[in-house]
């Protein structure tokens, strides 16, 4: 064997015990991941659990008077919304909530206030209102006018329940404070988003009525917004 012929064939010897060590490594590799995954046992299947979530969004006094937020109502201590004027925050928080919600649920009055605007004004948060989806809570109203709405006529709580089954993301309430005292009453509430204004009246339809039992609420944030308007939202607490 010349000298050429003795390098050729280290270099070749050398390439093959490169290899083979690459191999072995590679097996040892895969015979630890291996090992790994019958140790760690695989992650089950994950069921479908989601559900949609009632939330009560409200604008309110200092003394939990919801009544005639806008002054258009004729009651005589309406219109104290108005008193703050305007608000980019609110208008921003307002669509936020519309953007991120998977319907409107409304009793029947609320329902005819808001129909009554909205379908003919245009913007973001107009166009948003106009096109969710929206649900009555009401025995007589026959023909909905706004688009894109259905009237719950059953039950309310068993409407409600199925409803929270099909839809995901929020189902946001505004106004409709007599339907919103009945869910509160049965547990069906998830969350309060409570827009408090620096305003007492001494008269007017309040947001909470009378309850069978405590409900107990988890503070969940805080903000305050211009105008001394503190913004609360709250999580219902079922097993306190």
């Amino acid at each position: 064997m010349t000298i050429h012929e003795y390098l050729i064939k280290a270099v070749q010897d050398d390439a093959r015990r490169a290899g083979e060590r690459d191999r072995l490594l590679r097996e040892a590799r895969r015979a630890r991941r291996a090992r790994r995954q019958r140790l760690v046992p695989a992650a089950p299947a994950r069921r479908r659990t989601e559900m949609g979530k009632i939330v009560v969004s409200e604008n309110v006094t200092l003394g939990g008077v919801i009544q005639d937020p806008a002054g258009d109502e004729g009651f005589r201590a309406g219109g104290w919304v108005g008193l703050i004027g305007n608000s980019p925050q609110l208008a921003k928080l307002a669509l936020d909530e519309a953007l991120a919600a998977g319907a409107l649920l409304l009793g029947r009055r609320s329902y005819e206030w808001l129909a009554a605007r909205w379908p003919s004004r245009s913007g973001e948060l107009a166009d948003r209102l106009n096109s969710l989806p929206k649900y009555v809570v009401s025995a007589t109203l026959e023909h909905p006018a706004w688009n894109n709405s259905t009237v719950l006529k059953g039950d309310v709580l068993n409407e409600v329940s199925t409803l929270k089954q099909h839809i995901d993301g929020d189902i946001v309430i505004a106004g409709s404070f007599q339907l919103v005292r009945t869910l509160i009453e049965h547990d069906l509430v998830d969350e309060l988003r409570l827009k408090i204004f620096p305003v007492a009246l001494g008269v007017g339809e309040r947001l909470f009525g009378e309850t069978s039992d405590k409900k107990p609420m988890r503070l969940l944030d805080t903000q305050t917004l211009e105008g001394g308007i503190a913004y609360l939202t709250y999580q219902s607490v079922r097993d306190a």
